[in-house]
């Protein structure tokens, strides 16, 4: 699943084009971005693009947007969207639809741009082809997704075994949950990994190998988390995270702009105290599945937990001594 937002179109036109983006892979899923969830890619009429001068730092999107050039979730139809020579807005990459129509201002007085009708089929022709191209360079991404998946799926076994992937007799990734980390091959193919076969295997020793990579299994948790079907949410969440109080554990690598509105709203709501799930809901205004999907988002990525497991003296501890503490140890 690869979440897309859409600036510079009119709803109608927006709608049409996810409508069909959702038809045009069965490897990748496109889908509009959530509220509080961070887009992958964007998706912008070329009348909103502004190419960044080679000579000039990429500036913001538009003074009217706040917040949106920290990366944080807002649906903005209107602004401008900054694009580097790479063809790529803060890191992500955009896929640009349409032609800019010079008989219209660039900014209207209100800060944003004006809208300009796509012209169909033609636009479907071109979002057909840009997001082609675009999920052949969302392959880190991929391979993540797959890693974390597999990890996840063999989750009972994670403090005895570690999770070896292989293709044929090649060996393509080792997952190790004791040290929280992944070994991947360098010359490793997303497609490779896609079709790899997992075994477990009794951890003994510590793996390495000059010709991979070492990845942080945080990262690999945290994308399958993300981009998971919805069913497999509540298999996600155990049943003690959702009638505890929750509470922090350990602080998460991952900046606020990759964690999005909806999980550091949360986490910032446990500085203060401990609360269960229902209580989070409501007082985030979060529906159900986006509650399901935030807290295990971030159970799996060891940031919170029950507070029933601070027990004895840690319960009595200064909260920001006990993520100092929690965070190297510990299996989800």
């Amino acid at each position: 699943m690869v979440f897309v937002r859409p600036v510079g179109f009119s709803a109608a036109d927006a709608l049409r084009l996810m409508q069909a983006a959702q038809r045009l892979s069965e490897v990748v899923r496109w889908r509009l971005a959530p509220q509080g969830v961070q887009s992958d890619i964007y998706l912008a009429h070329a009348h909103s693009v502004r190419y960044a001068r080679a000579s000039a730092p990429t500036p913001i999107v538009s003074s009217q947007s706040g917040n949106h050039s920290s990366g944080h979730s807002s649906f903005y139809e209107h602004s401008q969207l900054a694009v580097d020579a790479q063809g790529w807005h803060n890191n992500h990459p955009v896929c640009v639809l349409g032609r800019a129509s010079p008989d219209l201002d660039e900014v209207n007085d209100t800060g944003y741009t004006a809208l300009v009708s796509l012209v169909f089929p033609d636009a479907l022709q071109e979002l057909s082809a840009g997001l082609a191209r675009i999920q052949n360079e969302l392959i880190s991404l991929r391979m993540l997704y797959a890693l974390g998946r597999s990890a996840w799926e063999q989750r009972s076994r994670w403090k005895t075994h570690r999770l070896q992937l292989s293709n044929g007799a090649r060996l393509l990734a080792v997952i190790e949950p004791q040290e929280w980390r992944i070994h991947l091959l360098g010359e490793c193919t997303v497609g490779e990994l896609e079709a790899a076969y997992l075994q477990a295997v009794p951890m003994s020793s510590g793996f390495a190998a000059p010709t991979f990579d070492i990845l942080p299994l945080e990262s690999a948790l945290w994308e399958f988390a993300k981009r998971c079907p919805e069913g497999l949410l509540a298999q996600m969440v155990p049943s003690v995270y959702l009638s505890q109080p929750l509470t922090h554990r350990r602080h998460p690598q991952l900046s606020d702009r990759a964690l999005g509105d909806h999980c550091v709203a949360l986490l910032k709501a446990l500085d203060t105290s401990s609360y269960t799930a229902d209580v989070l809901q409501k007082h985030l205004r979060l529906t159900r599945p986006a509650l399901l999907r935030t807290v295990a988002s971030l159970a799996l990525i060891r940031a919170i937990h029950p507070e029933s497991k601070s027990r004895g003296l840690w319960r009595w501890l200064p909260r920001w001594w006990r993520k100092k503490v929690f965070g190297p140890s510990g299996l989800f």
